[in-house]
């Protein structure tokens, strides 16, 4: 139990460190962005001096316009917990420790029984019967990492502040976590204690938004200025993979849904459909009179409707979206 509490403020503290070079990076962009702003303003006035007769074309937002999004999605870890080993019934009730998947996989299956090759044992690199693995060792801390984000993005301007936007945002997550499997202690050994050894545990899984709202830039700037957004958002989202690695031993945890001669399927609460509602704020740099760059922090309030008791949660995007004036 220490151990699980020590690798507990490891996580929170690799997780911590992660984000801070997320925030390190977003500084970065916004940095490049005021230098480009400040360059284009600089081009400007030396045309204008150097051409005077030629006249400014003013940069219009309205027609529609299209581009590409990137950027990283943090999702709230509240659905984490489907990738926590246990796994579900034909009606998407979740196990009980003994019927749970990674029970069956470590203790029935590879643990050797039923005359079977004890290959935990040959992970782990002791004799047959010298460890155990029981409910206390089940995985925890389970959260999805921070994931890139990539999707189309659509606005048809209104006038040169506002615009109506549609954006479909696809990403890919992975969850992951830490279990244990308890080395008995030896006999004449003058350990208390057995002793643990810590793996991990991971699960994938598929999400795409689909964004339409309202969009307004704040500000006359020529060329930079604030931006803000918002409108509804819907999503779908689908179960993927849940697997273990044990050293060099990967166990898939999703052949209990593909048993052989039986169908395949898909336990209720596996994947559905969800609503809520997005905003947006950022910056605006218009390039040229076609080409536009937005840096975006989003944040959505929506229903991930996958696992156990779905309800409305806070999640959160940051990137970057370039449009084209076609």
């Amino acid at each position: 139990m220490i151990l699980k509490a020590t690798l507990s403020k490891q996580t929170i503290f690799y997780n911590n460190f992660a984000l801070m070079k997320y925030h390190k990076i977003i500084r970065g962009i916004i940095f490049l962005l005021v230098c480009a702003n400040n360059f284009n303003s600089f081009a400007q006035d030396e045309t204008t001096n150097n051409d005077e007769e030629k006249p400014v074309k003013t940069k219009s937002g309205k027609g529609l316009h299209a581009g590409l999004y990137v950027g990283s999605y943090f999702a709230n870890k509240y659905t984490a917990i489907l990738y926590d080993g246990y796994g579900v019934d034909m009606e998407g009730n979740r196990n009980t420790f003994a019927t749970s998947f990674m029970s069956r996989k470590i203790n029935d299956e590879y643990g050797g029984n039923n005359g079977q090759p004890d290959l935990i044992a040959q992970q782990l690199g002791v004799d047959h019967g010298m460890w155990s693995f029981t409910e206390s060792d089940m995985p925890i801390n389970i959260k999805y990492n921070v994931a890139f984000m990539v999707g189309l993005a659509t606005k048809l301007g209104i006038n040169k502040k506002e615009a109506i936007i549609l954006n479909v945002n696809s990403v890919k997550l992975t969850a992951s976590g830490n279990f244990t499997i308890t080395l008995d202690k030896p006999l004449n050994s003058n350990q208390l204690y057995g002793q643990y050894r810590t793996f991990g545990i991971r699960g994938t899984e598929q999400r795409l938004f689909l964004q339409l709202g309202y969009s307004r830039i704040v500000g006359d700037n020529d060329n930079l200025n604030f931006l803000v957004e918002g409108g509804l958002t819907g999503n779908t989202v689908k179960f993927d993979k849940n697997q273990i690695q044990i050293n060099n031993l990967t166990l898939d945890l999703t052949t209990y849904y593909n048993l052989p001669g039986y169908a395949v399927y898909r336990p209720k609460g596996f994947s559905g459909f969800g609503l809520g509602a997005f905003a947006g704020l950022g910056f605006n740099l218009s390039m040229s009179d076609k080409a536009t760059v937005q840096l975006l922090y989003t944040p959505s309030f929506e229903k991930i409707n996958i696992g156990f008791s779905p309800t409305a949660k806070l999640q959160n995007a940051a990137g970057l979206r370039f449009y084209y004036n076609i």
